[in-house]
Parts: structure tokens; sequence; C-alpha cells
């Protein structure tokens, strides 16, 4: 779709120590711009495919390191800008071709923090509540991340210790996501960037949020910025609600078996999708809510425990269990249906966001007149979360690409 955008400003920016002297405008080379986030990845990224008129790659001698900065001019929204605080960091070269314009190029940034992950290692011991824990290693540990961006995390209602192992700080937060509850019962926590910064948030924090409505009209305008004007460009609803694979991963109820590698004892732990306090469950035939349709197997992971008696022991490895196979759930359940639209460019969206999408009903639409009606199609229509985020801008077209999940019990909550 045409779009009223400017890019203000596309540069890559040297930095101590590398072969680019000067900052380099992409300008000349008619850059594609893509820019991604998605709430199961902590790094952003963006990729910029040009034509390498000024011979960047070949005779400059980018060596990785460098800086992006980026600053897109969207009528009706603030300026979609990356600039040096976001330390978006160019991270490989790929897809070089040879065209009758010229050399086409592809480059790829990510966030500077997920290089420093890949050296980073965790060795002391973390003790406290987990939300706690996640911002001491994004922000205060001498081996963590060290980020300057903001951290917005969710209050945890449990505490948990253990020692980092050398394990790397992202895969250690993504480690304590199964850990966590909230203050409101909830399970299941998910850590992510976003333009704004990282996030730790439980899922059930994001599903109660206010979502942005935008409801798909016979209009076709132009005009970018008007929210509940929205054209929806694509709809493509991937699956919706599949019973034999929600059971076949446990989702209604399952039985987890803990091995306790200390003494090799062995805890069950069964669970009920009731547990999880939905506000519209299913109604399910008696066997489904009855009869684990999975059985697991995993280890007991205990972290730390600090000095107690063995009555605070067992209590402790009791909730760990819990904890857990309700987060295992809970996290599945989320995406149980998922739909890709593409809209026209909104750079103020981030992943994690809801949406609360309207569709007509087929039946109400005027067919004299074409116009849509007021009734919508409640199969497709309600609320949904942004799991993946990504804006194509480039030529004389953009757009932002959606991939949508949702709980569809919850859909009218």
């Amino acid at each position: 779709m045409e779009n009223k955008y400017f890019i203000a400003e596309c540069k890559l920016l040297p930095t101590e120590g590398s072969s680019l002297k000067n900052p380099h405008s992409f300008e000349r080379g008619d850059p594609m711009i893509t820019y991604a986030e998605s709430i199961r990845s902590p790094s952003i990224s963006v990729s910029i495919q040009f034509y390498d008129v000024d011979q960047l790659i070949s005779s400059k001698g980018i060596t990785g390191g460098e800086y992006l900065s980026l600053n897109i001019t969207v009528p009706g929204y603030p300026d979609f800008e990356i600039t040096e605080e976001h330390k978006m960091m160019l991270n490989a070269v790929r897809d070089i071709k040879t065209s009758a314009k010229g050399q086409l190029a592809t480059i790829e940034f990510v966030s500077t923090e997920s290089i420093v992950n890949e050296t980073a290692r965790l060795s002391r011991k973390f003790s406290g509540p987990i939300s706690e824990t996640v911002r001491k290693i994004l922000e205060d540990d001498e081996r963590g991340i060290k980020t300057s961006k903001s951290i917005n995390t969710d209050p945890s209602a449990n505490s948990y210790s253990f020692v980092g192992n050398l394990k790397r700080p992202f895969d250690t937060i993504q480690w304590l996501c199964s850990k966590t509850s909230s203050d409101t019962d909830g399970f299941g926590f998910l850590f992510f960037e976003t333009l704004d910064g990282y996030e730790f948030k439980g899922i059930t924090t994001l599903l109660e949020q206010n979502a942005v409505e935008y409801k798909k009209t016979e209009a076709v305008s132009d005009e970018v910025g008007v929210v509940d004007d929205l054209k929806i460009l694509e709809t493509n609803l991937d699956h919706t609600h599949d019973i034999g694979l929600c059971c076949r991963m446990g989702m209604f109820a399952n039985k987890t078996i803990y091995v306790n590698i200390d003494d090799t004892t062995l805890k069950y732990v069964d669970f009920r999708l009731d547990s999880l306090k939905i506000k519209n469950p299913p109604k399910l035939p008696n066997q489904l809510e009855t009869f684990p349709t999975r059985l697991m197997l995993r280890v007991l992971d205990k972290g730390a425990l600090q000095k107690g008696s063995k009555k605070d022991e067992i209590q402790k490895e009791n909730e760990l269990a819990i904890y857990q196979s309700k987060s295992y759930a809970r996290t599945n359940l989320v995406f149980s249906q998922t739909m890709r639209i593409a809209i026209p460019l909104n750079p103020s969206l981030r992943a994690g966001q809801m949406l609360n999408l309207r569709f007509p009903l087929k039946e109400s639409i005027d067919e004299k007149t074409a116009t849509l009606g007021d009734e919508d199609d409640n199969d497709i229509s309600g609320r949904y979360l942004i799991s993946e985020l990504r804006h194509d801008i480039g030529g004389n077209k953009s757009k932002t690409t959606l991939k949508l999940v949702r709980d569809t019990y919850t859909l009218n909550a």
C-alpha cells in the first residue's frame, strides 16, 4: 500500500576501531527497511536491503559493530526513531547479489545487549523475588548485561534462589519465566524487548491490559494515523482452537512426574485447567477435564534452597513443581488461535500490546450500498495479543504486519 512516510535519516555510524571513518547514508541505495519485535525474543532487529552504489561493503570495509541511526516520519504518529541510545549494532552482512542496478546487499542489526549476552556468564548466587533478580541481571550484575535501557517488570509473588552456573543472562531470564507467579495468581511470564525497552511481564497482565480498537470499514483511506478507520490489507487465520492438539500438549489436564535427583524420589503433580482461574473457561467433555491427556517427566529444579526445616523444604519443592506445571499450560494456551494481518504502517504499535479487532458479519453487509453493518463476526472479532510485529518500509510502499494470538476462551472477557 502506498503510504505517506519520509525517511529523514538512515545512516551507519562508525565506532572505535571500525574501518568506517565517517557516517554513511543509505539514501542513494534505495533502502528497504524491515524492523521486527517478538514476545518470544529478547532482542529487536532491523534489516536493510540496499544497492551498494557507494561500495560500502567492498571498499569501506565494514567489520561489524557499527551502529544504526534511523528516523522515519509518518504523519499522525510520533517519529519512528532508532538512535545511538538504542544501540542497534551491525551483526551480519547477508545475501549479496548482483543485479542490473548493481550489487544488492542485506545487512542486519540487533541490540548490542544480545551481542553482550553471547560473552557474558552469570556466576554468583541470586536470591529474592524473581522480578528483582531479572532487573539485577539486566542492570547491576558485573557479569550481566549492564543495559541502560528501560526495564518494565511485573512484581513476582514468589522468590527463588539459584547459582548462575555460567549461564548466559538471557537464557537465565527465559529459564526463570517458568518459575514465576504474579500477585494476581497469574502463571506464565514472558521476557522480550520492544523499542521502548525490556519487558518481563505476566501473561495475565498482558491479556488484561487495555486494547487499542481497530475496526474494518468499507473506507479505503490513505490517511495514515486514523486508527478507527483501519484498512486491513491482508488477513490470514492460521489456526483456530484445536482440541486434539490441546489434548496432546496437556493444556486441559496433565500429569508431571518430577524426579528429585538428591534422593531419587518422585513427585507427582496433577494439573487441571480450572486451577488457572480463566475468566471464560471452556466447557469440555468430562473425560477431558478429569483424565490427564499428557504425561511428562522432568527433573525437579529446586534451585539453591535456603536453610530451614525439612517441612519448609518440602513446601518449597511443591510450590516450584506447581508453578512450572501451571506456567507450561498457561503459556501454551495463550497461543491457541493465531491470525496474521497486514495494516497500513503504524510505528506506534509494540509487541505485547492488545488489539480489539472488529470484523463485520458478512450477513450485515448492505449489498446495495456495499456498506458494512454494525454487527461483528464473533468468530474472528475480539481481543488479540500482538505476538510478532514487523514494519516494512521502502520504495513507494510500506506496511505493518502483525502475528496475533489469543486464548479463544477469553476473547469476550
